[in-house]
């Protein structure tokens, strides 16, 4: 996560900013880089002097055109990226024919594009243009960077990995970094280059055989941890995890959409579902021993309460499997990548440690206490989260889940425990969003044989009536369970809730709508009814996958009632350490 860090004097200001650019050089020599081609330029210079303090060799080109044909031909015959440095407006432009060509070759190439900072963006200044998107889709990666002195130095070794990976990866090619620097850009102290933390072993490409890195850290490390965020992995991709899992003592941290919560992981695997209480819980996560390697696959995990311990007790190895577009790491903390399967990564021999050891039976047997307070608190009336998890259980073999952004797949976070199997988890979990949720579950019941569960709440199918209007129209085969909380219940769980009068607080965030969903529905063509109690779920439920067609129910829950029962199952478990 990138920090603020407090700008005093512009001794300060410039400090930072080279702490920054000397850590992105430094690391980026250390994975393998020999050589920049610079051109000369005013904004550029904290690129420029920091590349050459940490030992680059430095190439010098008046003509930006010249001087990118020059990194694309040494790239050519080394296969080692160049990093091409310039300063800000045109300059930039002249690179395109040898990022044209970069792309259409597979060849590697680092793009450091130096800038003004925003605020002198569109408003006339010298020499400044729209550098962001310049190169089109001729990319592997593109990033405008913060102004690098007020975010912390970490984002730099971060940057550095991204781009080699991004550039030398399966398919390389060449990589845009835009650099907004604010003035004075010249340094105020010598300069010292700072020792790397990566090296060429932190990038594990396929050819590489990135799965020996896995079996090595497996050996060498007991107190791993696997976490698993949303997918859309392959039932053997699922199974190659989950034996690493079982054979190495390392638990498996299991988002609710990462399709690993079934009865029958359970049984194989120490599949843990309630991180989101455990690592909020300081009883816990004082007694924990400190997490040596943290292997993450899929999109990032749900879990608040893990994102914040993960940034407050990094692991010694962070190791990102197969990225997606957006790399699940909002701390900074990686420091190994392997591009390659899922099923490749986790197929080599183990360790042989086996689930016996205290590391996994810390997690296991608090998990297994942290789902038992839960399910004592399950039941009460009116709150969601007991709502939730009864829809959940409904769920028969073989069907598909659209889980919606928002409340409910925070909800889920804590109840999921599929007692079935072959259960498809769904969820738009890339942007996060809540728009499209039904329409989204209405194409993933075309590519299902079973039914499909679209379980969303009140705003976000407020969003997608055009998803009702779908369904009914298609007559598709999809049981939509609306959760009514009168609005934004997700706000009432934030600070703001508590430091604003209610009156404002409900007209600004939760929004009531007073939309009318069953006769919205009845209109669109799909049966509707109103579930009246928490005992009538399952019949209902069952009675609809059992029939064809296009369903929705509602279900009205109690904002203060869904706030109270989280409240209660976190002082409970705070209050089980004590008491046990």
């Amino acid at each position: 996560m990138m920090t603020s860090k407090p700008i005093d004097t512009p001794d300060n200001q410039v400090n930072a900013m080279y702490a920054y650019c000397l850590r992105f050089f430094s690391e980026l020599q250390s994975l393998g880089i020999t050589t920049a081609v610079i051109s000369p330029g005013s904004r550029s210079t904290p690129l420029v002097l920091s590349a050459e303090a940490v030992g680059l060799e430095l190439v010098v080109h008046l003509d930006e055109r010249s001087a990118a044909f020059h990194a694309l031909g040494t790239a050519k015959v080394s296969g080692v990226p160049s990093v091409l440095v310039c300063s800000s407006g045109t300059a930039a432009a002249n690179y395109l024919p040898a990022v044209i060509e970069a792309n259409h070759s597979q060849t590697p190439m680092i793009i450091c594009t130096a800038d003004r900072p925003p605020e002198l963006r569109q408003w006339g200044a010298g020499q400044t243009i729209n550098q962001v998107g310049l190169y089109g889709e001729n990319i592997r990666w593109g990033y405008d960077l913060p102004v690098v002195s007020e975010v912390d130095e970490n984002l730099a070794r971060s940057v550095a990995l991204r781009a080699w990976s991004a550039s030398t990866g399966r398919m390389q090619g060449p990589v845009h970094l835009n650099w907004p620097f604010r003035e004075p850009l010249e340094p105020s102290q010598n300069l010292i280059a700072p020792e790397a933390t990566l090296s060429p072993n932190s990038f594990h490409q396929k050819s590489q055989i990135g799965d020996s890195l896995l079996s090595g850290l497996a050996h060498q490390y007991e107190r791993g941890l696997i976490t698993v965020g949303p997918n859309s992995l392959e039932r053997d991709d699922l199974d190659a995890l989950v034996a690493f899992s079982s054979k190495n003592g390392w638990p498996i941290l299991a988002d609710p959409c990462s399709q690993l919560r079934d009865a029958e992981n359970f049984s194989r695997a120490p599949i843990i579902t309630s991180g989101e209480l455990l690592l909020a819980a300081e009883e816990f996560t004082s007694l924990l021993d400190p997490v040596e390697v943290i292997v993450h696959v899929g999109l990032p995990a749900t879990s608040k309460a893990y994102r914040l311990w993960n940034q407050g007790h990094p692991p010694e190895r962070y190791v990102l499997v197969s990225p997606a577009v957006d790399w699940a790491d909002p701390s900074h903390k990686v420091t190994d990548v392997i591009e390659d399967s899922i099923r490749s990564s986790f197929s080599l021999s183990s360790s042989g440690r086996g689930q016996g050891t205290d590391w996994c039976q810390f997690w296991v047997s608090h998990n297994r206490s942290a789902v038992a307070i839960i399910e004592d608190y399950l039941g009460e009336s009116k709150c969601e989260l007991s709502a939730t998890a009864e829809i959940l259980s409904s769920l028969p073999s073989g069907a598909a889940l659209m889980l919606s952004n928002s409340m409910a797949v925070r909800d889920a976070e804590l109840v999921f425990r599929n007692a079935g199997t072959d259960i498809t988890v769904v969820s738009n979990r890339g942007a996060n969003g809540i728009d499209g949720i039904i329409s989204t579950g209405v194409g993933a019941s075309t590519a299902s044989d079973g039914p499909c569960l679209i379980l969303v709440g009140d705003v976000a199918a407020a969003h997608d009536v055009g998803g009702l209007i779908a369904a009914g129209r298609l007559q598709s085969n999809v049981v939509i369970v609306v959760i009514d909380n009168g609005g934004g219940a997700i706000f009432s769980f934030l600070p703001v809730a508590q430091n604003i009068d209610k009156r404002n607080f409900d007209a600004l965030f939760t929004t009531p709508h007073n939309t009318n969903f069953l006769e919205i529905s009845s209109a669109a063509g799909i049966k509707s009814e109103l579930i009246g109690s928490l005992p009538d779920i399952e019949q209902l439920l069952a009675d609809a996958y059992a029939s064809d067609g296009p369903k929705l129910f509602i279900y009205r829950s109690s904002v203060e009632e869904t706030v109270k029962t989280y409240e209660s199952i976190r002082t409970k478990f705070q209050l089980s350490f004590r008491e046990g």
